[in-house]
């Protein structure tokens, strides 16, 4: 059975960058190949300015937002499923090859990587909208040449090494399925342990071997990203974003935001809304 990538393409100028907002956080991987000018994307609480030549990835169960951008921006971006885009690299890359990534998003192309990788997307581009017996197939073996050219490039220039997906490796990935699923009712270890059928103890060490960072690290990463998302917009309150986030008392939320980011969240409302004055 051929799996459907189900991708999306799209232009990327000064017209819709802040339109679209790229603000991704969904069980979809995406890129942003950039032709000319520059754009400044943040990821986390780090700013990457993504130039002419550049290639930027944002992966599954993050939040990518536009901070600026040229007056030439030109560019393409796209997302395709979470699922197809691990069963296609599964035979080359594991967790360190994806947390790398998460991390290090932006790696600058030489000119024959980026005419690769453009073309591909335009062939993909292209041959999506067209209707025939075997067009599932041929996209789905498009997407798939796309996700290899994308992660030949980050070997070529940064220090990610070709290596074999183990049992373990996949027990992390449906980790972060189950996260991003949860986390905003769930931030404790054992509930994500007992659902992947493992004892606490086993699953963090587990987790922390694979990734480098303990389940807890991960938890408060989803949450916190989120909190910010949510006391960023000024027509959301501290307190309703406390109960979205499921938190049964507005100083239980306040702890817990201050813990990770050094901040209450009035303060970082306020820092935020005043920036974007």
């Amino acid at each position: 059975m051929i799996e459907d990538p189900k991708i999306e393409l799209f232009d990327v100028n000064k017209e819709n960058a802040q339109a679209q907002n790229m603000l991704i956080c969904l069980e979809r991987n995406g890129f942003l190949l950039c032709r000319r000018g520059y754009i400044v994307l943040r990821i986390d609480d780090k700013l990457f300015t993504v130039k002419a030549g550049d290639l930027y990835i944002y992966t599954a169960f993050s939040q990518t937002h536009v901070e600026g951008f040229s007056d030439d921006l030109e560019g393409i971006a796209g997302t395709a499923d979470f699922d197809f885009v691990l069963s296609s690299l599964e035979s080359i890359s594991n967790t360190q090859s994806h947390v790398y990534i998460r991390f290090h998003p932006c790696v600058p192309l030489s000119s024959e990587q980026f005419k690769r990788i453009e073309q591909l997307a335009m062939s993909i581009r292209m041959r999506k909208d067209i209707e025939s017996p075997l067009s599932l197939s041929i996209v789905s073996a498009l997407v798939s040449a796309f996700c290899y050219e994308i992660v030949d490039a980050f070997i070529s220039n940064a220090p990610m090494p070709l290596v074999q997906q183990t049992r373990n490796d996949k027990v992390f990935q449906k980790f972060l399925i189950a996260l991003f699923k949860h986390y905003s009712v769930h931030r404790n270890v054992k509930f994500y342990a007992d659902l992947l059928n493992l004892t606490p103890r086993y699953f963090s060490t587990l987790i922390r071997q694979v990734s480098g960072r303990t389940p807890i690290d991960w938890i408060s990463l989803f949450v916190v990203i989120e909190a910010k998302r949510l006391l960023s917009n000024p027509n959301i309150s501290i307190k309703e974003a406390a109960n979205r986030l499921n938190f049964s008392e507005q100083s239980f939320f306040g702890r817990y935001f201050k813990q990770y980011t050094g901040l209450s969240p009035s303060e970082y409302k306020s820092q935020t809304i005043a920036k974007n004055e």
